[in-house]
């Protein structure tokens, strides 16, 4: 092959004509995979324009998905093989309507190819984004046409068909964002379904951390099995039950006996979420009842709706409609190998006033309440993007708060194998006296060494508040001493605003200090994994 000729090609070309380039050569790799089953997750985007505005938006969406890290390729529509439309798993198409209601010409022959009688697709999950001009009859004639027939033909819409006038941007922007939730959320989903969910812990101890009125932070353990594995750096993800006096109150609210109905019992208490149900199955009442809502609680629909006309809801109806209960997230905070079949965990007690109402998160509230014996059900969410490096490597671990709870399972690790590397702590929270978080531990891994820097800000505790970001600016010259040598820099907590103004403090040190690119800086960081967040 003539690389030269490639080299030249891609120097000629244009940013849009690379992202086409990109697109189509994925294309063709994919004709030449034999194995279907690594192509199940592969989006596919086709496009057909008539004055280069549907390209431009295709290129545009191209980026944002592939920025995202999903598998896309993209094709103009007279490019694409359209024999491969029966293997597509996932299909976007942006279409522009010309003349009389007509696709522009590159798309026709797709148009007249999914027309034809004999065609039958099952497995395409479709969505269809359509530009027009509103001055016409014929709107975006062309994208509901094709939009239509996908579905009659066996097609599966899963985002509704969008309709955007000749300024565009603000309509595409919304289709947009909910195709990129859409995989997102599928991607979450196949996670989860990767795990055991059977997994059974025992609680150990749930002991108060901290003495602040304001807020809660436990520590709870568990006991589980020996074939329970996991590394520092992973999270454990919960399935937390509803009250039973909650339940018990629905139940009485129905007039239902509860061993006659152990059946509903059950999923009201362990399998659906009683407290936001979709709001879309009450559509007709939305705007005199539930005003600004996205979803409700059960008692907020048996209270509303028995005043319309005496109107009456069947409890398996309801239970129906309920989303099923989804698991939690909590950062590890123990180690294997201190803690043997251990699973400790450091827990906020989430807390929000809701119309002049307090109310808890659900899993947090469920494992406050949490007493030694109490059973959960569990599986291990493996978060390889977090992990402590080679034993002799230098560390800076910055945790305010919850934060604190990988790092700690970090600690417990490097001092169980010896680890050679020097280790800097940064913590932070609101009141010394109330929230410093394991705060014996901390200090006896300071005064055995293990621990080489440990700053602390507690942002209540004076005046002017005082933060994790702060603490680091005044070892700022240390602190780009330690990154410049190869340290490895670690961030868990909030994401806004804590882990944005930690960033930015650290790009000031990289830029007043170290004299040197802040953002060329950390993504060399990043590429050699030494820059890792977990925040939320």
């Amino acid at each position: 092959m003539d690389f030269k000729i490639l080299y030249d090609l891609i120097k000629a070309s244009s940013k849009e004509e690379l992202i086409w380039i990109n697109g189509y050569i994925s294309g063709i790799l994919y004709k030449l995979s034999e194995n279907k089953k690594c192509n199940d997750d592969i989006i596919t985007l086709v496009y057909s324009s008539e004055t280069g505005n549907a390209k431009n938006l295709a290129l545009n969406i191209y980026k944002r998905i592939n920025e995202e890290k999903f598998n896309i390729r993209l094709f103009d529509l007279k490019d694409y093989c359209l024999f491969e439309l029966k293997k597509e798993t996932y299909l976007l198409i942006v279409i522009s309507t010309h003349g009389s209601g007509e696709p522009p010409e590159s798309g026709k022959e797709f148009f007249n190819f999914i027309h034809n009688k004999n065609i039958y697709i099952k497995n395409i999950n479709y969505s269809v984004l359509a530009l027009g001009d509103k001055s016409y009859n014929t709107f975006c004639k062309a994208g509901e046409d094709i939009d239509k027939r996908l579905k009659l033909i066996g097609g599966n819409r899963i985002i509704e068909l969008k309709k955007c006038d000749v300024f565009y941007e603000k309509e595409s922007e919304k289709w947009i964002k909910k195709i990129i939730n859409f995989f997102k959320e599928k991607k979450y989903k196949k996670k989860i379904s990767n795990f055991n969910k059977n997994n059974i812990g025992l609680v150990h101890k749930n002991i108060l951390l901290n003495s602040n009125k304001n807020k809660s932070i436990h520590h709870i353990e568990f006991c589980v099995s020996n074939e329970i594995k996991y590394s520092p750096g992973d999270a454990i993800g919960i399935y937390p039950e509803n009250d039973s006096e909650i339940v018990h109150k629905i139940m009485k609210l129905f007039n239902l006996d509860i061993i006659k109905n152990n059946d509903i019992f059950y999923k009201l208490k362990k399998k659906k979420d009683i407290y936001n149900i979709p709001i879309k199955y009450f559509q007709n009442y939305n705007e005199k009842f539930f005003p600004n809502l996205q979803s409700l609680d059960i008692f907020t629909i048996i209270e509303n709706f028995s005043l319309l006309n005496n109107k009456k809801f069947i409890i398996k109806n309801l239970i129906k409609i309920m989303n099923p209960i989804k698991p939690r997230l909590y950062s590890i905070s123990s180690s294997l190998k201190k803690h043997f079949n251990k699973i400790h965990i450091t827990v906020l007690l989430k807390k929000y006033n809701l119309h002049n109402k307090i109310k808890y998160g659900n899993c947090s509230n469920f494992l406050s309440k949490l007493k030694k014996g109490d059973k959960i059900n569990f599986f291990i969410y493996k978060n390889n993007l977090f992990r402590l490096p080679k034993p002799d490597k230098d560390i800076i671990l910055i945790g305010p708060g919850t934060g604190i709870a990988p790092f700690r399972s970090f600690l417990y690790e490097r001092e169980s194998i010896n680890a050679s590397g020097k280790n800097w702590l940064f913590f932070g929270n609101q009141y010394y006296n109330h929230d410093f978080l394991y705060k014996s531990e901390i200090e006896n891994w300071k005064k055995s060494g293990l621990l080489h820097n440990v700053h602390l800000a507690f942002s209540r505790d004076q005046k002017n508040k005082i933060y994790v970001q702060d603490k680091i600016w005044e070892n700022r010259k240390e602190f780009f001493n330690w990154i410049k040598n190869g340290s490895y820099i670690y961030i868990c907590g909030k994401k806004t605003p804590m882990s944005i103004n930690v960033e930015k403090i650290i790009h000031c040190i990289i830029k007043n200090i170290g004299k040197e690119d802040p953002k060329l800086f950390i993504e060399k960081m990043k590429k050699n994994k030494r820059y890792l967040k977990d925040v939320y």
